[in-house]
């Protein structure tokens, strides 16, 4: 039997509405809360190392039980209001509730987009290094990259900068990214790494995104070339990562294509309408597989 298809969190661009139009098209009923943990939502869960059951109420709604769920779209996490609260308070309430909507998440059966492991939930905004390893074990290159505190002006500097291009400069704790080709650059980097090594990787092209939905891989654009290899590596990031969507870009390099970018939370809405349409699609494909499964099975 068809359940409910629950969209959680606060919607960031219009594409998960497409994905919801889509499953209401298609006849299935669809349920949005920013927090089903706040009022005016009621949930209960009960739970043991073996079992677990959970109700949630909508206002207006009947309550639907986890084995009604079909399946989960997991938006932009909604944050409590701080009006009235202590700071402290605050942030213990605030981490809790994310931990239990987390659990709650992995507890149930099924297809969730996204079901994030715990490194994820609570960094969706690691920087590019943090992924290196991953990439590499899936087949996926990666720009060449150096963390130091060593003056890198006549080292890995002198060979990056090679064709006159320079390199990037990309804090520890942030996306953000600097291009450092001057003297002037280089003389900032040199004092910066005084007080903390810094992060150092090749320049790169413009990029050129593809979103992993389940087994399936769509290029923003024409595919490149070594696509049939890339496609191999990317089903294998994917599938390492847990994720059911996720985004990566690539971009030209004095080394062939690297990955440049890696995104947890996709933001299909920079992609190009068609692509936009492939991907949503795909998304309704994989949450309603299961739906389809149990309607063919005699």
């Amino acid at each position: 039997m068809d359940g409910t298809y629950l969209f959680l969190g606060r919607p960031e661009g219009p594409c998960y509405a497409d994905v919801r139009s889509m499953l209401e098209a298609q006849g299935h009923a669809t349920l949005v809360t920013a927090d089903p943990f706040a009022r005016p939502c009621r949930f209960s869960w009960a739970l043991d190392t073996v079992h677990s059951t959970s109700s949630l109420t909508l206002e207006g709604r009947e309550a639907i039980g986890d084995h009604q769920i079909a399946g989960v779209v997991v938006l932009c996490p909604e944050w409590i209001d701080p009006a009235g609260w202590r700071p402290d308070d605050l942030t213990y309430v605030q981490a809790e509730t994310h931990a239990a909507l987390l659990a709650w998440l992995w507890s149930l059966p099924c297809p969730i987009v996204n079901r994030y492991p715990p490194a994820i939930w609570y960094r969706p905004q690691a920087p590019l290094l943090a992924w290196h390893g991953v990439l590499l074990q899936a087949g996926l290159p990666t720009l060449d990259t150096v963390v130091t505190n060593v003056d890198q002006n006549g080292g890995l500097g002198r060979r990056l900068v090679g064709d006159g291009s320079g390199a990037v400069y990309t804090p520890l704790t942030a996306d953000t990214r600097y291009l450092v080709d001057s003297v002037e650059d280089w003389c900032g980097v040199t004092a910066l790494q005084r007080v903390t090594p810094v992060s150092l990787s090749a320049p790169h092209g413009e990029p050129l995104w593809v979103c992993v939905v389940g087994d399936h891989v769509v290029w923003d654009g024409d595919p490149p070339a070594e696509a049939a290899a890339l496609e191999r590596g990317l089903r294998a990031f994917a599938r390492a990562t847990g994720l059911a969507v996720i985004e990566v870009a690539l971009a030209p390099t004095s080394k062939g294509l690297c990955v440049v970018a890696v995104e947890t939370r996709p933001r299909l809405e920079r992609l190009r309408e068609a692509t936009r349409k492939d991907v949503v699609e795909r998304i309704v494909e994989f949450l309603t597989a299961a739906v389809r499964v149990e309607v063919e099975v005699p």
